[in-house]
């Protein structure tokens, strides 16, 4: 592969320059712009109005599927049907689409691809039916942002320039987590982040299914787990209740995946060649297990235990499984045994960070096992179990994955360590160096879960987990360690980014996390580093964010939100009272309005009681919690919901506040799109 980057470098370097090229992310590896275009469809003059496209799309066998997702694709915003045809054949034919897998460059590799644009005729070769997939999405990157339009738009010319692109990924493994424990994403919502992974050329999505919070996916043998796990209380995190909608219909929040749900979006990825790769935690961050059955934890009298409650509300240092009984590892076996069915892929992700061994240390059947085994230090003994795991899931022919801390008490065999750790702690230099592979997924980098844009919390951005990742950042890492020696490096499998959800309650924030860091992330992993260039990534993402736009992806614009109202310290009392806005003309649809309250200057902050829409001077909705905005604010955010929007009506925002200990308080109101 590196002989292959080397070819490609040299012969990117003879074709058209950066600022002349079509603004692809990831960028390929080679790309030759040349004269002309080929013309897809004509434009629709009548919207919604299906009509059969001239333009044929041939597939071999191998690329059938991905010939029934472009037509699919392509019928969504051009209104028009492609036929598909079956063709053996490897030559181009004139005013069609050929998806082939014959006469591939092996070099190419399994998820490597050429695609040729004629004036006459498109042509996307591969070795194998990933790489046909990819050629089609850099093809549909190649017309106009449009293209991604769910419904048919009109007066689009659907043209493509005539290209030449000789492209495959830098690394195996190019990544993305969703943590669905701290909050709940429901099915559509998953296949939504499916989708936009897929237009990156991203291929693993590690999905979180279980923590201290929550247990997410059905168990057959073990009920209680989502009966149990799946529910809690309240939102948590000190976020405000209304910026999810994930409640059952008792009002706990919540919710889980049956295994006809995983099935659907195993399938629903695996059709764009992205393999899910589940993760249970164990043997800590398992409180929901053992909220549900807390026979397998510890259980002695002066050990931490979770809350023996049907409601899972906080996590729990405690929540660490019994290593010492077999009853336990039978337990554990279940489960896993069920996720291997519903999960095909080769990688089972058992977590092993953050272990609170103070349970083990205490309990006296685990002290008897460490002492027969002759192991001096809970990491060994967390060690032993871990490795016990990563043999069972072996002899059923998969590769165990754990966090960095699986490797604190030595080295695990049959596994891969994905490395979130940094500096001294990090442990991907020491597994590779023994010849075991690592995921780089290190905090400083690929946290994309921490703010994007310092300093703005509650204006430009919204609350997130203490810490800064900028895009630059993301674009600058590498995945290969600094030191680690040239033989080694084939072992650094990639690098994802994750979205660790304790301040991610909706599909909308979750995005706004997302993007545009995850776009930066795909070319981290796919393109050669020689041929990374921010500047030029910028001027690309540009166009890129017009593409997000049309598939309703909410990605970050790292820009002010709409100010609708603002108030100042003559409006400002020291005792609660009834502030009012016109916000009539920033109403323009139904559906959800949020609103920001952003102290900006004075000596007083502002204590808020409630938020309120009115309608014609009649009370639509209303958010009621306590909101503080000041130098340390703490939920200034309201969420108020429109059933329908009435034309000619006045729309009024009201705030039940008061200036805490002064009047002195001058700030703005923003409607920001996060919630």
């Amino acid at each position: 592969m590196k002989r292959l980057l080397s070819i490609f470098a040299i012969l990117f370097c003879a074709a058209t320059a950066f600022a002349t090229s079509p603004a692809l992310i990831p960028l390929p590896q080679q790309m030759v712009l040349q004269t002309g275009t080929f013309t897809l469809c004509p434009a629709q003059l009548i919207p919604g109005a299906p009509a059969p496209a001239v333009t044929k799309i041939l597939v071999d066998t191998a690329s059938r599927e991905t010939g029934e997702y472009l037509a699919a694709q392509l019928f969504k915003s051009t209104g028009y049907r492609f036929e598909i045809a079956t063709n053996s054949g490897a030559a181009p034919v004139a005013g069609t689409i050929l998806l082939t897998t014959n006469s591939a460059l092996a070099i190419l590799g399994v998820e490597g691809y050429e695609l040729t644009v004629a004036t006459n005729s498109v042509v996307i070769r591969a070795p194998a039916s990933a790489g046909v997939f990819y050629g089609v999405q850099s093809l549909l990157q190649l017309l106009p942002p449009e293209i991604f339009s769910p419904r048919p738009v009109v007066g689009v010319p659907w043209t493509i320039p005539c290209v030449y692109i000789q492209d495959a990924p830098r690394f195996p493994w190019r990544g993305w987590m969703l943590d669905s424990v701290r909050h709940f994403f429901n099915k559509d919502e998953v296949k939504e982040f499916v989708d936009a992974m897929a237009l990156h050329k991203l291929n693993m999505f590690h999905w979180h299914l279980d923590d201290d919070t929550a247990w997410r996916i059905e168990i057959l043998k073990w009920p209680l787990l989502t009966q149990v796990g799946a529910w809690r209380t309240n939102v948590n995190f000190g976020l405000n209740p209304r910026s999810s909608t994930a409640y059952g219909d008792d009002g706990r929040y919540g919710g889980f995946y049956t295994q006809a749900d995983i099935r659907e979006i195993v399938a629903y990825a695996a059709q764009r060649h992205i393999t899910v790769v589940p993760e249970i935690e164990m043997p800590g961050h398992s409180s929901a297990a053992l909220n549900a059955y807390p026979q397998f934890g510890c259980g002695c009298q002066t050990c931490s235990s979770p809350p023996g409650s049907l409601d899972n509300t906080n996590s729990n240092a405690g929540g660490v499984f019994c290593a010492a009984r077999p009853e336990t590892m039978a337990f554990l076996q279940d489960v896993l045994t069920e996720v291997m069915d519903l999960f095909p892929g080769p990688y089972i992700h058992v977590g092993g960070d953050e272990v609170n061994s103070s349970n083990w240390q205490q309990h006296s059947l685990d002290q008897t096992l460490k002492s027969s085994l002759g192991i001096t230090s809970m990491q060994q003994y967390q060690g032993y179990f871990t490795q016990q795991i990563a043999n069972w899931l072996k002899s059923r022919g998969r590769t165990m994955i754990g966090w960095s801390e699986i490797m604190n008490g030595g080295l695990v065999t049959n596994a891969v360590v994905m490395d979130w750790l940094t500096g001294s702690s990090s442990r991907a230099q020491q597994a590779a160096t023994n010849q075991q592979f690592a995921v780089m997924t290190p905090t400083s980098t690929c946290y994309i879960n921490y703010v994007e844009n310092p300093g703005v919390t509650w204006s430009v951005e919204p609350p997130s987990q203490s810490g800064t990742v900028t895009l630059s950042t993301v674009y600058n890492f590498e995945p290969i360690p600094a030191n680690l020696p040239a033989a080694f490096t084939n072992y650094i499998l990639g690098a994802q980014g994750n979205n660790w959800a304790e301040f991610i309650p909706s599909r909308l924030n979750m995005e706004f996390k997302m993007f545009p860091r995850l776009c930066a992330l795909a070319e981290v992993t796919w393109t050669a580093p020689s041929l990374k260039n921010y500047t030029d990534f910028s001027n690309r993402l540009a166009i890129h964010k017009q593409r997000l736009t049309q598939m309703g992806v909410n990605y970050n614009p790292s820009l002010t939100p709409p100010q609708i109202a603002a108030w100042t310290a003559s409006q400002i009392s020291t005792s609660l009272s009834v502030l009012s806005w016109d916000i009539t003309s920033s109403v323009t649809t139904a559906g959800e309005i949020d609103v920001s309250f952003c102290w900006k200057t004075g000596a007083n902050g502002l204590d808020i009681a409630w938020a309120a829409l009115l309608e014609n001077g009649v009370e639509i909705d209303r958010d009621t919690h306590a909101g503080f905005t000041g130098a340390t604010p703490s939920r200034p955010a309201y969420v108020l919901r429109l059933p329908a929007r009435k034309p000619g009506a006045t729309y009024i925002l009201q705030a039940f506040a008061a200036g805490r200990s002064g009047t002195n308080s001058n700030g703005v109101i923003y409607r920001p799109n996060w919630d």
